[in-house]
């Protein structure tokens, strides 16, 4: 409801008013603030539009929804009405100079909690026929006009406000069109839509994101040309308020996609807000928040065969449970699926031997022990069996040898949210436990067993400003633990056991100020961390010690021009960082005897990338261009130093420079055609040779693509009242990965494309045929080893999904 200086903005106003009217109603909330002329203007044309509106004999049917709106500035409650009715306003009046709104929560008839929203506020509503809600002060509520029609068919889909889209990125709710950085929220809903089965791939779908998912429970993720196999993450990942930090390797867990509130991917280093390990971006999982009015079920089954390959089956639940209404509930999801395999074993003949068994489960409760407290605990288990290995294979789909993976973890969290009158408080703590077995060959005929377990602890205070002043900020602290445990035994050589700890602390803030032009705002951001690493790698008769405290202050510099209210052009600085960590003695061991020198420990690495970017809403609102271009210097890359043909050691690289360019567009054509494109280039490469490696200048960075794209459509179409068919295509893009883990030749580029077509019906059910990897793509998704293994995608694959709703 921002307006931009020095003109009109008719975008919030019905369609079928005349031009004159339209600008004249966009006009008076300015036209308020200016004095008695402007008052007496804002009765003129509220008093023209009573009189020439046509009347109608009656509004249409109201309709029962499920309010949460937290005490805040009238305008944001709007737009957040706006959002959980599917209502469109039209506004008249200083919206701005009303009191905050009380709490609205619970379920309720739309009017009933417009009433209560503006309790108190000076202002009144009328819905007209076509559902569009006019707002302006008590004394005039106007009408707002329409020409006669039918009540729209209960299937017809209203299509998502790309204007409204709210994302958290910057840990308070913003516009996405607003937050002045590259970030794309992907709506839970959405992603189940499209098929898709877990966030991997969900990344996929993002301009300058990628992933690789090796199969067993392990992803590898690369945000804009950052990625590494070892080290701390060095791309954020959280599920809900959970930090995924591996310690020593970069652990990015699987998460299935079912019953998702939204997964947010957020480009560019996230230092200042999401701390260590958020170089090339941060990926956000959040989940759906129990509703406190009404109970809600919902099941999904499907089946599926893969070409060449075996059969999968999956059944998904979620059970929404209000325990105390308006105070309490509790939402529980579970999921089984049996993902076929398709790899077979060169040595036995045995068929498909890469099935892997997922199991998931989640609880979260929500209490409000009052209007303005919320406390929020939630619980997730993981649990992955793949005891034929992952997604491996040579160029025949086959194997000669592979280990086993067993993969569990599980988190909890507990975050209590206060919202004072202009700020909101929130604590949280988090724990995660990960732990993986992998039992089996790491080559043909050389034995391998290792266990490995990580457990994080972290703790972090939050204070943000809420509403639509000149400063929006967010205070903040953090606490962290991680300890890993490992044991490892390959072939003859002996066992070794590491352990490493790391004991982290931080404080930051960030501010966005409305310089004295409207227009344009200057965004500051600086976090202060610390990171206390004790670690031991020792075998029978040698040891590596690590005990070291690494510092690092973590800038963001960023200005944003807001041309007009749809539109945001924005540059920024920031930095990234990541601490080191010991080196394996195994690897000490071993290089001694080969006579290369590797050293102890592996030094912390950090990243500084420069962005300019854009936004814009065009076409009445109906296009979404996003674009930016970005320069990056990555200091101390961690890379391996190829020792024999089992076992590689760590150093440090003098580092890589990435340059690239985004594109994402978004079209609704019409309310039941979607279309959406993304592409990246990326230019990713390590700057100076290394000793004992394949690296030269100019060598790519491991595991990233130069060049993805993509592209997805949606249809919906009215087979009956209350009976819709879909149809949903996609296809995606992506140049070879060229450099392997140590040695080898690079992979392949990949084209894969997906096609799914459905029936949904309003009586709760829907029916779904789909197909994945129509192109049967069967390339090396990475750089094959040297032994030309590498990553392959799943073959085509066929399935029949069927889901009720309650």
């Amino acid at each position: 409801m921002r307006r931009p200086r020095g003109r009109c903005n008719d975008r919030e106003t019905p369609k079928n008013l005349s031009a004159h009217r339209r600008r004249a109603a966009s006009c008076v909330p300015r036209a308020l603030r200016s004095g008695a002329g402007a008052r007496w203007l804002l009765s003129a044309v509220a008093a023209f539009s009573l009189w020439t509106a046509p009347l109608h004999a009656a509004e249409p049917a109201a309709t029962r929804t499920v309010f949460d709106l937290p005490p805040q500035a009238l305008e944001d409650a709007l737009i957040q009405f706006s959002e959980q009715s599917g209502r469109q306003f039209v506004a008249i009046g200083d919206l701005r100079a009303a009191p905050r709104t009380p709490r609205v929560h619970g379920a309720m008839d739309d009017r009933d909690a417009l009433r209560r929203l503006l309790a108190g506020s000076g202002f009144d509503f009328r819905v007209s026929e076509d559902g569009v809600v006019a707002i302006a002060p008590a004394a005039a509520p106007p009408r707002v006009p329409g020409p006669p029609r039918q009540p729209a068919p209960a299937s017809t889909r209203t299509p998502v406000d790309m204007g409204k889209v709210q994302v958290t990125a910057r840990r308070r709710s913003e516009r996405s069109l607003d937050v002045p950085l590259a970030v794309t929220a992907l709506r839970g809903a959405q992603l189940e839509a499209a098929g898709v089965m877990n966030v991997a791939q969900a990344i996929d779908s993002v301009a300058g994101a990628s992933t690789v998912d090796v199969g067993g429970g392990f992803t590898q993720v690369q945000i804009r040309g950052v990625s590494s196999s070892l080290g701390g993450n060095d791309n954020g990942y959280y599920i809900d308020e959970i930090p995924f930090t591996g310690v020593t390797v970069p652990w990015h867990p699987d998460a299935r996609a079912f019953d998702l509130d939204r997964v947010e991917v957020l480009r560019g280093p996230q230092g200042t807000l999401f701390g260590e390990g958020s170089m090339g971006g941060t990926v956000r999982i959040l989940t759906h928040a129990p509703a406190f009015d009404g109970v809600a079920l919902r099941a999904t089954a499907g089946l599926s065969t893969v070409r060449g390959g075996g059969n999968g089956r999956s059944a998904k639940l979620m059970a929404n449970l209000p325990l105390v209404v308006e105070r309490l509930a509790l939402r529980a999801v579970a999921t089984d699926e049996s993902l076929p395999g398709w790899v077979d074993d060169a040595r036995d003949g045995r068929r498909d031997i890469n099935t892997q068994h997922v199991r998931t489960g989640r609880l979260r409760l929500s209490a409000l022990p009052t209007d303005r407290w919320r406390l929020d605990a939630a619980h997730w288990t993981y649990d992955s069996d793949a005891p034929g290995g992952g997604y491996a294979a040579d160029d025949a789909m086959r194997t000669s040898y592979f280990y086993g993976r067993d993969v569990r973890w599980t988190t909890s969290n507990l975050v209590s949210t206060f919202e004072a009158d202009a700020s909101t408080l929130v604590y949280t703590h988090a724990q995660a436990d990960l732990a993986q077995q992998q039992a089996g060959e790491i080559l043909p005929g050389v034995a391998y067993a290792s266990a490995i377990d990580i457990a994080l602890r972290t703790d972090e205070l939050r204070w943000s400003s809420t509403g639509r002043g000149a400063l929006s900020w967010t205070l903040g602290a953090y606490r962290r633990h991680a300890a890993r445990a490992d044991v490892a035994a390959i072939g003859a050589v002996a066992p070794s056991r590491a352990r490493q700890t790391n004991d982290g602390a931080a404080y930051f803030g960030d501010a966005t100020l409305q310089l004295p032009m409207p227009d344009w705002s200057v965004n500051l951001g600086l976090r202060y961390f610390e990171d206390r690493v004790r670690g031991a790698s020792l075998t029978t008769d040698a040891q590596t010690l690590l005990d070291e405290t690494f510092h690092s202050w973590n800038p963001r510099l960023g200005v944003s021009w807001k041309p007009t209210a749809d539109a945001t052009v924005y540059a920024s600085v920031a930095k990234g960082f990541r601490s080191g960590q010991l080196q394996p003695v195994t690897s000490v061991l071993l290089a001694q005897a080969a006579g290369i020198a590797l050293p102890t420990k592996i030094d912390a690495d950090r990243i500084l990338t420069s962005e300019v970017g854009a936004k814009l809403l065009l076409h009445d609102r109906r296009v979404l261009l996003e674009t930016a271009v970005f320069d990056s210097r990555w200091r101390d890359v961690p890379i391996r130093v190829p020792v024999t043909d089992v076992f590689n050691g760590l150093a440090n690289s003098e580092g890589a420079h990435i340059r690239g360019a985004e594109l994402g567009l978004t079209v609704q054509s019409r309310a039941d055609t979607d279309f959406q494109l993304e592409a990246a280039w990326i230019d990713a490469a390590y700057i100076a040779r290394v000793e004992g490696t394949t690296i030269v200048p100019g060598t790519p960075v491991y595991n990233i693509p130069r060049l993805t794209a993509g592209a997805s459509a949606e249809h919906r179409y009215d087979v009956r009242n209350g009976l819709q068919l879909v149809t949903r295509a996609g296809l995606r893009y992506h140049s070879a990965r060229r450099v392997s883990l140590t040695q080898g030749t690079p992979g392949d580029a990949i084209v894969w494309a997906n096609a799914r077509v459905g029936l949904e019906s309003d009586a709760g059910w829907s029916l779904a045929l789909y197909c994945d990897n129509l192109t049967n793509e069967s390339g090396a998704d990475d750089a094959r080893n040297i032994r030309g293994m590498a990553t392959r995608l799943r073959p085509l694959t066929v399935g029949v999904e069927f889901e009720t709703r309650y």
